[in-house]
């Protein structure tokens, strides 16, 4: 009986330490669920960013971390090469030059471990092996203006294409420089890759675009038309402002289509770039005025142009008939009121080249040239008048004593045509439209006398003989 009480004994006292173990379990496995259900998952350990250590952090803290880094780090400067580039450019920030970091994509590519495998590491007790990931940048929005005005001042201005007249038949070219550019869409890349390495950045450069292709230059080959006209090589303010004029001109390319503005291309005309004083007309007067002459600049170019059967965008006559030209054949200009404008209605490029000689202006139009084309200019309506004679008093003159103060002209007016011959067939009669002088009287001074007679004046007289003393004066 003893014996069986004393088994049933053991037996209660197993179920008892049994049912204690389970109980220890399930409270234990109970603990460990809760703190899986509150852990957070961590950075791998020994993970790096860079040179910044982020293993074992919770993404938030690591994203902190990193952008504290960034924050010094971001005042560095990134050296800037080119073996393209004459000289060395300033280093630059790398938000100077549009990168930042991007702290949530950098975090992102980190690896992360669980409760499980942070509890099996911490265990063994074994450090995993090292990683370093590269941060992650992105574009900050910033237009990288300063680096682009840096790069176009240390290239320099690019040089435009230029086609001259060498004599003999003979054409130079000379091909546009175009210069360099920066490639900016790939400049984010490139600054990425240098923060990533030595912080050395190597410019994307490329070479821009050029107005005037190579081989569309090399089709400039031929002389199609050419004008001279003749001037007094002993007035040597004229001389100088002729010769200047023409020599900004000479070589100009202009490409299909567009136009050439005389004004545009000469710019104003001032003493600080070499211009002077001289002789010019003035609402039917003789006058003098910075730059006098070059209109005879722009007249010799203009009838080279009507030669050459260019387009002719505007042209105005001026107020007198001009000694180098028959009337209608001349083209005035004046800076910020008239101008002489061109187009370029052929296909290929044409240039325009001048030759300066004492006392002899020349332009020629260069380009391809059609050998059954050929161009007339011809005149119809001519009419002339006097413009008659104005006295006026002058008290510093002696009694009866007469000076004339200005020569004045007649006036004229005269319709002006182009006619293209294709294969000596008319091709086209073009108006050029009337040009209209009004000519200026002749003043002369007259001192007083006692008792003073009124001022004298002479009516203008019409002349509709068609006579015109300044076409047989030029041969032309």
């Amino acid at each position: 009986m003893s014996d069986a009480l004393s088994v049933d004994g053991f037996g209660f006292r197993m179920k008892k330490l049994l049912f204690g173990v389970a109980s220890a379990v399930l409270a234990s496995t109970a603990g460990v669920s809760v703190l899986a259900v509150r852990y957070e998952d961590t950075i791998r350990p020994n993970v790096f960013v860079g040179e910044v250590m982020v293993g074992g952090l919770s993404p938030q803290e690591a994203a902190k971390k990193v952008r504290t880094w960034w924050e010094t780090e971001k005042l560095e400067t990134i050296k800037l090469t080119s073996p393209k580039l004459p000289k060395q450019l300033p280093p630059m920030k790398p938000t100077e030059l549009g990168v930042t970091l991007d702290d949530a994509a950098t975090i992102a590519q980190l690896p992360l471990q669980g409760f499980v495998d942070n509890a099996q590491t911490t265990l063994q007790r074994e450090i995993p092996e090292k990683e370093v990931f590269n941060p992650v940048f992105k574009p900050n929005g910033v237009i990288p203006e300063k680096l682009v005005k840096l790069v176009k001042a240390s290239v320099g201005k690019p040089k435009a294409a230029r086609a001259l007249y060498k004599g003999g038949g003979l054409i130079e070219l000379k091909p546009e420089v175009s210069g360099l550019e920066l490639d900016v869409p790939s400049l984010s890349a490139a600054v990425v890759s240098a923060l990533e390495r030595d912080k050395v950045l190597e410019l994307p450069l490329e070479e821009a675009p050029k107005t005037i292709p190579d081989e569309q230059l090399a089709e400039i080959k031929n002389v199609i038309a050419e004008f001279s006209t003749r001037f007094s090589a002993g007035n040597r303010p004229r001389a100088t402002n002729l010769k200047l004029a023409s020599s900004i001109i000479n070589g100009v390319v202009i490409p299909p289509g567009e136009q050439f503005s005389f004004n545009g291309t000469v710019g104003r005309r001032t003493t600080q770039r070499g211009f002077r004083v001289a002789g010019v007309y003035l609402n039917g007067r003789h006058d003098t005025g910075v730059g006098g002459g070059i209109c005879q600049v722009s007249t010799t170019l203009f009838n080279a142009a009507l030669l050459s059967n260019l387009e002719i965008v505007q042209r105005s006559n001026h107020s007198m008939p001009v000694p180098y030209v028959p009337v209608g054949r001349d083209a005035t200009v004046n800076w910020g009121s008239h101008d002489l404008v061109l187009r370029n209605n052929y296909d290929t490029p044409i240039a325009i080249s001048s030759s300066y000689e004492p006392g002899r202006l020349t332009f020629r139009v260069l380009g391809k040239k059609d050998p059954g084309l050929s161009v007339k200019i011809e005149r119809s309506g001519l009419k002339s008048w006097g413009a008659g004679v104005k006295t006026v008093y002058d008290s510093s003159l002696p009694a009866g004593k007469r000076r004339v103060i200005e020569r004045g002209t007649s006036g004229f007016s005269v319709q002006t045509h182009r006619v293209v011959y294709k294969d000596g067939k008319v091709l086209k009669r073009e108006p050029l439209g009337r040009s209209h002088y009004p000519g200026g009287s002749t003043i002369i001074a007259v001192g007083p006398s006692r008792p003073a007679a009124p001022p004298v004046s002479t009516p203008p007289v019409q002349n509709d003989t068609g006579y015109d003393p300044y076409l047989d004066s030029n041969g032309l």
